[in-house]
């Protein structure tokens, strides 16, 4: 069985902030790790697969979370580690 997502939640917070925040918290996780972060800013829908491909993360899935209208669920698989 997979270890469960390590849950980031942005909701309230808007651009950039989500991504930014994404970026510190995906470091606590070793890679091939999963990072779920839900927020409701509608540009998460542009900003979240643009940062997985410029940063080497998987973006998995991206969508609306079920029974929570406005909102993304965004579930990331972390990449190599950050090179110093």
């Amino acid at each position: 069985m997979a270890d469960a997502p390590h849950r980031l939640d942005v909701r309230g917070a808007l651009c950039p902030l989500p991504v930014l925040l994404s970026v510190r918290e995906i470091r606590k996780v070793a890679p091939g790790a999963l990072l779920e972060v839900w927020g409701d800013d509608p540009t998460m829908n542009e900003d979240m697969p643009i940062w997985c491909e410029r940063s080497g993360h998987r973006l998995i899935e991206i969508g609306e979370i079920e029974g929570v209208p406005g909102s993304v669920r965004c579930l990331i698989e972390r990449g190599q580690p950050d090179r110093p």
